[in-house]
């Protein structure tokens, strides 16, 4: 709204129409109103990095999508403005265009046969069938060990059935409307996905080639053909483990089959699927999926085998976890365990069975002689691929085990005691102690018990989650809680595995003690040593940003190279020859003019967008001089300030005096809003030459030693626009970038201030700190503030014209103070002294309390 009351004056009051062609100020409008739209979407991309956001790849996409289509409208708009004199600017557009759109660029799709594979076959790989089909065939074909029949229905085959259903557009269109922040729109979502696949048809092919393998299968079997049909995912079982995210459909008769490979293959789109493998960082298409059949067998016992402790801290046993029967209820954290340690050299062991689990007394469920079998063969596959494993088998009515499955074991480094966080010493008695530890580390927070008046989809950040099972559904919350304690569960289970990889604390198997612990109760929770206290007893301590504790995982990998394409900026001033901080801090002489300020020089998106927009701005003002109006259309302020600024009056913003003038002074502005800036800018607290900070050398005419450019000439410096009761003023401050856009008037209704803050010369996390004292000031000052990345953005309004101008004098303070404070501040500590310092300047007429708008 302010741009287009901004470009109504310059087009109808300022320029003739006749002089000067209304196309050049209409492509100028356009330009700029791209321009803020780009450092929007750069800086919700930086947003997502940088605070830890997660998304999927498709609303990332988007997001690209439009900062493309927006970045290529600015090189549009100035070839209007300046047809020929950029010919190679589009070309680096295209080219750094390309580098973007070919990293989330989806892998190549593959929709012929084979669409459906034995086992055993020899072209059983994993981007065919999936790590879990692939690691089991190993299994068979390579250590010859016993593995249930059965087949897989292709990676080629859920391509092809996305495609004959014509469904890959839709399930984008989906993905790309999933925010993690609100989650209703992830179960909503999910819904809808579920219900696509489920509704699919499946086509005639691989219909029959499915229908051709379950015939040869009940061939070989004497009785009635069982299976269960599991997922068999590309990226499951490997890096990210997808642990217990998928749906396996058991006890299936030959006639069901196709409808439930059609329900596993929309087990990709739970809520708890979906928000795995966001939190992961891979696409839709990164992660197809496979289908694994297998028979069906009447299981005595069933578990999971640890080759090693996965907690670091034990290296001389492996783990055998058994329950009886089916081992769904294991893996699915529905019960408690027996956990048998058997010595990796000697294999031998005693059951451990956990005192405070409160679970009956078991016999032992396997013989000596199947533990050792299950630990020879356990090695035996450790060595085969060359990791420590985690083993899912079942022993059958003859006796026989099986293996179904085997993957990477997740696990965690051995916790340093010494310089873990250590809980200070503690008279009262702790809430509760026991349980096993699956997932170690240390948290305090609000206590969320989920029950049905608080179902786990409203657990607030940074809470402990308490549950009864440690069920694989709970995954979609773990990126936002701090630790969880369990009723049942074990470190062998689905979501201990996932605890794991995303570093949250994880005591499980306490029993019914866990119902000391009452909703919203704050609690201290340290799995090592298994106790839980009432209380916030950790000392507070820096937090790692999240794309520094998570930097392994494929989501901040991806985004960092996709940003690297997209926000870096080289290009930091046009009247510079240096292209970065770096060259400016050695000292490089610059030269009057800008000999690397070419599109030549590019190399983001960024740089495309900051050329163009200088390049921009120098066309509209340049066209004044070469039409003999300069004394009319743009006049200096004469000031001590260390940067040039040029004021264009649009109607009573000077005094008559200023009419022939081309330099006027400050007494010469009848500007209400520009002069309660101006003594925010000019407040004796600001030292505008202060450089006790930086120690670089002078170079040329124009230096950002004071983060301000020096410089005459007109399209390097500051503008202001000007009416009696209006300002709108665009201030270059080195390597960030300032908007005032007020109305100060007599009406209170109509008046306004809108404020825009972005970039910075120092790291992201410097340029974060000083945002966070603009905002707070800005905050407690009235002003309703909305930030992302390194853009803020503030608003006031409504207010009468004594309380507006109030509230310029702070904000001219505010720009004056902040120019280089990026680059000073650390820590929250500098932003309080930083915020203690200027309070302590503030006159008595800016201490007056400020109207709630």
């Amino acid at each position: 709204m302010h741009l287009h009351a901004l470009f109504n004056y310059w087009t109808y009051r300022l320029f003739a129409p006749g002089v000067v062609l209304r196309g050049t100020y209409d492509a100028f409008r356009e330009l700029l109103t791209l321009d803020s739209r780009s450092h929007e979407l750069m800086a919700d991309l930086e947003d997502l990095y940088y605070q830890g956001k997660k998304e999927d790849f498709c609303r990332i996409s988007a997001r690209y999508e439009a900062l493309s289509a927006s970045v290529g409208g600015m090189v549009e708009n100035l070839e209007r403005m300046a047809p020929g004199s950029f010919v190679t600017l589009r070309e680096y557009f295209r080219k750094f265009d390309f580098y973007s759109r070919f990293l989330l660029a989806p892998p190549a799709l593959h929709f012929g046969p084979p669409f459906v594979l034995g086992l055993t076959d020899t072209a059983a790989r994993p981007e065919l069938v999936g790590a879990k089909s692939a690691n089991l065939a190993e299994l068979a074909t390579s250590l010859h060990l016993p593995v249930p029949s059965g087949f897989v229905i292709t990676i080629n085959s859920f391509q092809y059935l996305l495609e004959y259903n014509d469904l890959r557009s839709r399930i984008n269109e989906l993905l790309a409307q999933i925010d993690l922040t609100v989650p209703d729109t992830l179960t909503r979502i999910s819904k809808k996905l579920t219900t696509l696949i489920k509704n699919a048809e499946v086509p005639p092919d691989i219909n029959d080639a499915i229908l051709a393998a379950s015939t040869t299968l009940a061939t070989n079997q004497t009785d009635n053909l069982q299976v269960a049909v599991r997922s068999s995912a590309v990226g499951e079982d490997g890096e990210c483990s997808f642990a217990g995210q998928y749906t396996t459909v058991l006890a299936v008769q030959k006639e069901n089959i196709i409808p439930a490979y059609l329900t596993v293959l929309a087990s990709k789109y739970t809520p708890e699927a979906l928000a795995y493998r966001i939190h992961c960082g891979l696409s839709d298409e990164e992660a197809p999926m496979a289908v694994l059949v297998l028979e069906m067998v009447d299981a005595l016992a069933s578990g999971v085998v640890y080759t090693i402790d996965p907690s670091g801290r034990d290296t001389s046993n492996l783990f055998i976890h058994t329950v009886r029967g089916q081992g769904d209820a294991l893996v699915s954290g529905q019960v408690i365990p027996e956990v048998l340690p058997v010595n990796r050299e000697t294999i031998t062991g005693q059951p451990l069975i956990p005192q405070d689990a409160e679970t009956p007394t078991q016999t032992k469920v396997l013989t000596d002689a199947q533990t050792t079998i299950l630990a020879d063969n356990a090695l035996q596959i450790e060595a085969h691929f060359g990791t420590p494993q985690d083993i899912e088998w079942t022993l059958t009515a003859a006796g026989t085990i099986l293996f179904l499955q085997s993957r990477p074991l997740q696990s965690q480094a051995a916790p340093d005691r010494e310089q873990s966080t250590k809980i200070p010493e503690i008279k009262d008695e702790p809430l509760l102690q026991g349980g096993t530890m699956a997932a170690w580390g240390q948290a305090c927070g609000q206590a969320f018990c989920v029950n049905a008046d608080h179902p786990v989809e409203q657990v607030p950040a940074g809470a402990i989650l308490v549950i009864r099972e440690t069920l694989p559904s709970s995954v979609q919350v773990l990126d936002r809680v701090s630790g969880v304690l369990a009723e049942l569960g074990s470190v062998a289970g689905h979501f201990s595995t996932v605890c794991r990889e995303f570093g949250v604390p994880l005591l499980c198997g306490l029993g019914p003690k866990v119902e000391a612990i009452e909703h919203g109760q704050i609690i201290t929770m340290d799995a090592a040593v298994r106790v839980v206290y009432q209380g916030d007893l950790l000392p507070h301590q820096a937090t790692v940003p999240r794309h520094e504790s998570q930097k392994q995982l494929p989501f901040y990998r991806k985004l960092r190279k996709l940003l690297d394409h997209i926000t870096p900026l080289h290009l930091v001033d046009a009247g510079q020859g240096w292209p970065s901080v770096a060259r400016a801090r050695d000292g490089e002489r610059a030269t009057p003019k800008a000999k690397e300020f070419t599109p030549e020089s590019c190399r983001s998106l960024h740089d495309i967008i900051r050329f163009a927009h200088e390049q921009g701005v120098r066309t509209m003002f340049s066209l004044g001089d070469r039409l003999g109006v300069r004394s009319r259309s743009r006049k200096k302020l004469l000031s001590e300030l260390p940067f040039a600024i040029f004021i264009v009056d649009v109607g009573g913003g000077l005094t008559s005096s200023a009419a022939g003038e081309e330099m006027i002074k400050k007494d010469q502005i009848r500007s209400t809003p520009f002069q309660a800036l101006w003594t925010g800018l000019t407040h004796p607290s600001i030292q505008w030459q202060e450089r006790t900070h930086f120690n670089w050398k002078h170079f040329g005419e124009m230096t950002m030693a004071d983060g301000i450019v020096r410089t005459e000439a007109p399209e390097f410096a500051s503008y202001a626009v000007l009416g009696a009761d209006y300002v709108n003023l665009n201030m270059r401050f080195g390597y960030h970038f300032t908007l005032v856009d007020c109305i100060c008037g007599e009406d209170s209704s109509t008046n306004y201030c809108y404020f825009r803050f972005a970039g910075g010369g120092a790291d992201f996390s410097g340029r974060l700190l000083r945002l966070d004292f603009i905002r707070t000031l800005l905050k407690d000052a009235g002003f309703l503030v909305e930030s992302r990345g390194d853009l803020l953005d503030a608003r006031v309004s409504a207010l009468s014209s004594p309380e507006m101008q109030v509230h310029l004098v702070t904000l001219g303070r505010l720009l004056g103070a902040t120019k280089l404070m990026d680059m000073t501040l650390h820590d929250k500590q500098d932003v309080q002294h930083s915020l203690q310092d200027f309070l302590a300047e503030t006159t008595k007429e800016e201490m007056r309390p400020w109207p709630t708008p």
